[in-house]
């Protein structure tokens, strides 16, 4: 009850300042809520479908950004969402040269850290090493992205008072997700921060499933999701992800392509030997593949002895055997094995 209360209270106050600004607006008075201020206010998961992502902010930040934050900067700038990625000085310094030549804002945060990359993850971090010492190299903040200065500050300060229900409604992400990542959470603290074994345990039916939800392409470098959907079947978050690949399309067909052939793909994830990508369909429980079919995370051994293998036979969630030929190679297994079929 406190923490609600706690929650209510804020988003009170809050309240109050939007009205107090708008009302002091004459253009904006009786203007309903939309885009992430309805998220917050109204517990809005859906996105509006007449918005627009911008093709001359998506050309300015092609090469300067990954596909990621490309994907990011670009709903937030269009008002559907707030968005937070971490930079480092120089990359605050050009998106926020971007941002005024496109006309939407950042807010970053004072605190600078040094990430610590994931085991097998191929880079990827989830969590902060430590606090940066002054001037120190490879030290990023947290950025915060949004339509305008209120919204993006208003991120900020929610996210840095670890109100993850409200920061997670800014940032676009339903309901029914937020309270999955509340459960999860002291749960993934100690899988490295990943969330993808709960969600593989929270979906239910047989394989595959909704490849719009395929969040685990991250890894490879393109998705349509920034958070975790509380399951692989959430017909709320691939309503979310539907919009973005739509706005995505209209704007960059070609980039919106590529990332449609990574979700369209099936991954066999471990918690410390890789993530590993099966571009070959799932069929009667197996993939029949080639080299060519196989991407890794990593250049673990886990990736060298599927890299021996032709075909995968699917076990269950958490158990695959590895086969060359008629000849088992080798056997993948435990709570830390994941596969998740969505092709």
């Amino acid at each position: 009850m406190a923490v609600e209360t706690r929650k209510e209270r804020l988003r009170a106050v809050l309240r109050r300042t939007l009205d107090e600004q708008l009302s002091a607006d004459p253009a904006s008075a009786g203007k309903r809520l939309t885009g992430p201020w309805a998220a917050f206010f109204e517990e809005q998961s859906a996105w509006d479908a007449t918005a627009r992502l911008s093709r001359d902010l998506f050309l300015d930040l092609s090469g300067r950004f990954n596909d990621i934050q490309i994907r990011e900067i670009l709903l937030a700038a269009a008002d559907i969402k707030i968005s937070r990625t971490t930079l480092d000085e120089g990359r605050i310094a050009l998106l926020r040269t971007i941002a005024e030549r496109h006309g939407f804002e950042i807010s970053a945060g004072e605190k600078r850290v040094i990430l610590r990359a994931d085991t097998g993850k191929g880079g990827w971090a989830n969590r902060m090493e430590r606090l940066a010492e002054p001037g120190e190299a490879g030290a990023v903040s947290n950025v915060y992205v949004a339509s305008d200065m209120t919204l993006a500050e208003t991120g900020r300060m929610v996210d840095e008072a670890c109100e993850d229900d409200l920061f997670g409604a800014l940032l676009g992400i339903p309901a029914c997700c937020r309270d999955a990542f509340e459960r999860f959470k002291p749960l993934a603290a100690g899988k490295q921060n990943d969330f993808l074994p709960f969600v593989l345990d929270n979906t239910w039916g047989d394989m595959p499933y909704d490849w719009r939800l395929n969040y685990a392409a991250q890894y490879f470098g393109s998705s349509l999701l920034s958070f975790f959907p509380c399951s692989f079947r959430c017909p709320a978050a691939a309503a979310v992800a539907g919009k973005a690949l739509d706005m995505m399309t209209d704007c960059a067909p070609a980039w919106a392509g590529r990332s449609v052939e990574l979700q369209k793909t099936n991954v066999l994830y471990t918690e410390h030997r890789g993530v590993h990508l099966f571009m070959a369909p799932l069929s009667n429980d197996r993939i029949a593949y080639e080299s060519r079919d196989l991407k890794s995370s990593e250049d673990t051994e886990l990736a060298g002895l599927l890299r021996q293998g032709d075909r995968l036979n699917i076990i269950g969630k958490h158990a695959v055997h590895v086969f060359r030929g008629s000849i088992q190679i080798g056997e993948v297994a435990g709570e830390d094995t994941c596969f998740c079929a969505f092709h």
